[in-house]
């Protein structure tokens, strides 16, 4: 019994499994987590160590390479790479994708284990902090903003930010709540250098008071005379910053005591700052929250929001607490995107198929679509697939594909009724007619869309979900089509012939109307027919010349693509990123000068925004990398999802990036750097442009970045121009005069550290708040006022070992240079790094550095040792064609294999197939007007997924198409009329199901309902792509069938025709 006999035969129980099947995906869908990403791993670790006053040089051989020599030692490692920078050492491990859930974690276990191993780093470094980089790390699901309006300090505005802190965290669900904008306390003892010397007291020395006088002891223990044990504790730890201040330093000559408070100025504040921030230009502490995998992100953040409302009442006045991005607004509006686009596509599919099919049958048809996405939300779960942007571009791809099995059934089924069967009769027998060439139409599509499991890395692990949205959907598609619909059609279907409509229909209007628009649309059909067959005569009779010129218009496609920008992860987020770079030589004062020069240069365009949280000592490397540092500054823009916005995303950034060139034109002296960009959305591939110079000497290396930028600068569409060497700060390098050092008997050791501790200062202690429970180092240096040139900090004060006290600068040769601001390792090689963006119309990816490839080819031999490395996009974007062309090949076998079981022949696929590299005819052309014509339609990964998705629902067309010539074939007919005859017959089915899939996917590839860069280009793809494809495919398949036909009877080995029967009959 055929799975159509028993829907027929047991409609009630098919009914209920239908109910239980909505009833559960809607329960699932209920349930089920969303998220903004799919929550991977990057399979990338971070290396974090602080040493704060450390110069770049000074990090990069003290504590980079030595935690590098222990890490080039641990297996399983793809590659590192590193930078060292002013206060602080960053690596980044990247792993290889093979590894093992159970070797990744051992691999884990090395790197914490030789990061121990490494002992000998400077004392006044912190302890490296290991961090596992991955999507919860790199997109927060929620920021909230804690900002000073006026009349509170920063002890109170951060006391604020750290109990939100820990109440937030205690919400389940959330992994973690990190502070932005603060900084930790401090006891700072401000030492008066001209008032020490009187008491013959040096800095190092008033260090060692403190650090001996603020800890406590175990003393054992002792039993008393009643014999009982009595515990001796030594209790020294400073209980307040007074019993710090009165700290005996020394006596003094006359014999009194010297406390801290004779010779310093103790007060409680803060560290030395290196990154503010800023909410809507008032002070303040950003609360960045990330999740734990699998919550679901509109809950927790629906959570967090009803907790700051509820927290409003214990916010002291002058403070506001506001949440500042949410990534569920992000995740909301998505999804109506698509649910406007996908019902609007609906209206239109019903609305053909009401014409050509009747309303019954249309509404019959669309149950498919959404019964498939709940069979798909049902089985998510047992494929680790949650609703996120990934899961919604398959459901996107997938829905324009879900009504043609219903299609095909239901035609052949009303063709039966036509002929006057009974209606169980007609329903089981047509589409038990198509059963096997609907279950190989699913089976071709679903062979295109397995491979794409196969592609590795992160940006594999990242777009896997779609394949599996995909797979699953038409899976559902398929129980739908051959299980349910029979039933549904023996309680709801047509029964009436077509030849007694008009008299049924006399009782309604509406009904007559409908049968004579059905009947008009029937004529316009045979009239296109008519046209058709006429124009296939023709081409079929210069089939050489017309085959010739397909090819050539194939060739044209391939050449037009490179003029289709890259853009593997396209940006669907309403927020952006302004990154600053002052000169080198501005402190943190005069850039925070800047950046509030940027908050109110975006004043045109306030009405746009919705709010503009800044930093200032916080920016981003080219590579999108966190960089901390005094010249440096950033705004988060986020602007409103307007209509506006989202039907043209690039139109805010376009206004923004505006101001933003006026600000610099108009100041120039103040921004070195400034770049208007997105926030990535998906996982890092670098700039367009990123060429890596691996040489040992950095000046070297830095010099070969300067001629390779003079050369990019020369080429139209390339801009934002920089190398990763930017030269630092004056730097005032102080050596060792050894003669006079060893006439003092002084070391290096003694000066670096006195000029530490009055400059910077030294921690020489902890104390712990008894308040608040929280240590506060306690910090020595020199007042303010005594330590603001170069003067001042030679003239602080060594003790000698006999006793007396000497300059620094007496035992010092002093210089002022500069050196670089930071240094970057690729494997533990130096390496610099030369970026810039493109345009994507003038200049591409591809174009720029194959230029650069071919200009700079003879580098290496000018230069011994050197390397060069084409990297970032340009790497990436082909790794990614590698992966998805090693993807397609086994789509095309796979297809292969099951069109030649179908056909029993060798040549047969082989023109069924020809139809998939027609297909690019239309993706090219269709992503070169719209990006020409509207804009945002650059070739990205989901693109390239629909290209091979596309392989698989081209072919089905062509598939029926030779089909049907076979048949006509084994009755005798000769070849060309039976090419004629099948074309005439399928011309109807192909271009029903052709224009209800484009009618399907059209809304979400134009936009008509709110545009998305991740979601209309790869339904633009998929519009046009199929669009050529079937248009090629009723006059490319049959030329190249007779073509192939003549070269058969002309070599005679050939084989044209099925060894046997074809077991899988179509009606399609």
């Amino acid at each position: 019994m055929s799975l159509p006999s028993f829907s027929v035969r047991q409609v009630v129980l098919v009914n209920v499994v239908f109910l239980v099947v909505c009833l559960g995906g809607v329960q699932v869908a209920r349930r089920i987590p969303v998220d903004i990403f799919p929550d991977i791993s990057f399979n990338a670790s971070l290396v974090n160590t602080m040493w704060r006053g450390a110069s770049a040089q000074e990090v990069e051989r003290l504590v980079t390479s030595k935690l590098e020599d222990e890490i080039e030692e641990i297996s399983g490692i793809k590659e590192y790479f590193s930078g060292s920078g002013s206060g602080l050492s960053e690596i980044v491990i990247e792993w290889d994708e093979s590894l093992s859930e159970i070797e990744y974690e051992a691999a884990l276990n090395d790197l914490r284990a030789a990061i121990d191993r490494v002992q000998d780093l400077p004392e006044e470094a912190e302890t490296p902090v290991l961090v596992e980089l991955g999507v919860s790390e790199r997109f927060p699901v929620c920021i909230v903003a804690v900002a000073g309006t006026g009349g509170v300090g920063e002890f109170t505005l951060r006391a604020v930010a750290r109990d939100i802190q820990d109440r937030l965290e205690r919400i389940p669900g959330l992994r973690r709540a990190q502070l932005r904008g603060e900084r930790d306390r401090e006891l700072r003892v401000l030492v008066d250098k001209n008032r020490a010397a009187q008491y013959d007291v040096t800095l190092a020395e008033i260090d060692r008071v403190i650090a001996a006088n603020n800890q406590n002891f175990a003393g054992g223990s002792f039993t008393d005379s009643a014999s009982q044990e009595i515990r001796v504790r030594g209790m020294g730890n400073f209980a307040s910053a007074s019993e710090l201040a009165n700290t005996v330093v020394r006596k003094s000559p006359d014999g009194r005591h010297v406390h801290l408070s004779d010779l310093a100025e103790v007060e409680e504040g803060f560290q030395k700052r290196r990154v503010s921030g800023r909410y809507e230009g008032q002070p303040a502490i950003m609360v960045a929250l990330s999740k734990d995998s699998g919550q679901d992100v509109i809950d927790l953040v629906s959570r967090v929001r009803s907790f700051i409302d509820e927290y409003q009442i214990l916010v002291p006045e002058g403070i506001a607490v506001n949440v500042s991005w949410d990534g569920a607004v992000y995740v909301k509006t998505r999804i109506d995107i698509m649910r406007d686009n996908l019902l609007l596509g609906i209206v239109f599919v019903v609305f053909i198929l009401w014409l050509t099919v009747g309303l019954r049958n249309a509404l019959l048809a669309i149950v498919g679509i959404p019964f498939s996405f709940l069979v798909a939300l049902v089985l998510f779960p047992l494929f680790d697939v949650t609703i996120n942007s990934m899961s919604l571009v398959g459901f996107i791809m997938v829905s324009g594909m879900l009504v043609d099995d219903a299609i095909i059934i239901l035609e052949n089924i009303y063709r039966h009724i036509e002929e006057g069967k009974p209606l169980h009769s007609a329903v089981v027998a047509g589409a038990e007619e198509v059963m096997w060439p609907v279950t190989a139409a699913i089976a071709t599509t679903t062979a295109a869309f397995l491979p794409m499991l196969l592609v590795t890395g992160t940006s594999g692990e990242f777009m896997e979900i779609l394949p599996k949205t995909v797979i699953l959907c038409l899976l559902g598609s398929l129980f739908e089509a051959l299980v349910v619909l029979p039933a549904h059609y023996v309680d709801w279907g047509s029964r009436r012939k077509m030849s007694d409509g008009l008299a049924a229909q006399k009782s309604s209007v509406f009904l007559r109307w409908s049968y004579s628009v059905r009947t008009g649309m029937d004529g316009v059909i045979e009239r296109l027919r008519s046209g058709y067959l006429a124009a296939q005569s023709r081409v079929l009779a210069h089939r050489g010349a017309f085959l010739l010129m397909s090819a050539g218009a194939l060739c044209f496609a391939l050449g037009l693509a490179r003029h289709v920008p890259v853009d593997l992860f396209p940006n669907d987020f309403n927020q952006l990123i302004v990154t600053l770079e002052a000169p080198t030589d501005y402190g943190i004062e005069q850039t925070d000068g800047i950046v509030r020069g940027m908050e109110q240069a975006l004043a045109p365009v306030r009405d746009e925004l919705v709010d503009v949280v800044s930093y200032t000592g916080l920016s981003m490397t080219a590579d999108e990398v966190p960089l901390v540092g005094v010249n440096g500054g950033m705004l988060f823009i986020t602007f409103k999802d307007s209509r506006a916005n989202v039907t043209d995303p690039g139109r805010v950034q376009r206004l923004v990036a505006g101001v933003m060139e006026e600000f610099k034109a108009a100041r120039p002296e103040d921004v070195a750097a400034l770049r208007v960009v997105p926030p990535r959305n998906g996982p890092p591939v670098g700039k367009p442009v990123a060429i890596r110079i691996q040489l040992d000497d950095y000046d070297v290396a830095k010099q070969i970045a300067a001629e390779m930028k003079s050369e990019l600068a020369t080429l139209p569409g390339v801009f934002n121009i920089e190398d990763n060497l930017p030269v630092g700060p004056r730097e005032l390098r102080v050596g060792l005069d050894d003669h006079q050092a060893s006439i003092h008997g002084l070391t290096f050791e003694d000066v670096g550290f006195a000029l530490l501790q009055s400059n910077e200062g030294s921690v020489s202690s902890t104390f712990k708040d008894p308040l608040s429970d929280e240590d506060v180092d306690i910090r020595v240096l020199l007042r303010e006022d005594q330590r603001g040139s170069m003067a001042d900090l030679l003239d602080v004060e060594v003790r000698t070992p006999g006793g007396y006290r000497v300059k620094v600068g007496d035992v010092a040769d002093v210089g002022v240079e500069r050196g670089y601001l930071r240094f970057y390792h690729f494997n533990a090689n130096r390496a610099v790094v030369v970026y810039a963006d493109v345009d994507g119309h003038e200049a591409t990816s591809v174009s720029v550095n194959q230029y650069m490839q071919k200009r700079f080819v003879d580098l290496p031999e000018r230069y011994a040792g050197l390397k060069l490395v084409f990297g970032g996009e340009f790497q990436a974007t082909d790794d990614a064609f590698a992966d998805m062309g090693r993807a397609f090949g086994v789509a095309v076998l796979a297809i292969f294999g099951i069109l030649a079981a179908q056909f029993r022949s060798y040549l047969q696929p082989l023109i069924v197939m020809s139809v998939i590299a027609f297909s690019f005819i239309g993706v090219v052309v269709g992503m070169f007007l719209m990006e020409t014509l509207v804009g945002g339609y650059a070739l990205s990964m989901y693109v390239l997924y629909a290209l091979v998705g596309l392989a698989g629902i081209v072919v089905n067309d062509s598939l029926v198409l030779i089909d049907f010539v076979n048949r006509e074939r084994a009755r005798g007919t000769p070849g060309r009329d039976a090419v004629r005859i099948a074309s005439r017959k399928r011309f109807r089915p192909i271009l029903l199901t052709t224009v209800t899939t484009i009618a399907g996917l059209a809304p979400m590839a134009f936009g008509l309902s709110g545009y998305s860069r991740v979601f209309g280009p790869f339904a633009t793809a998929i519009v046009f792509g199929l669009a050529a494809a079937s248009v090629l495919t009723l006059f490319v398949v049959p030329a190249l069938y007779l073509t192939l036909e003549d070269a058969a009877r002309r070599f005679g080995r050939v084989r044209l025709e099925p060894l046997s029967e074809s077991p899988v009959r179509t009606t399609r």
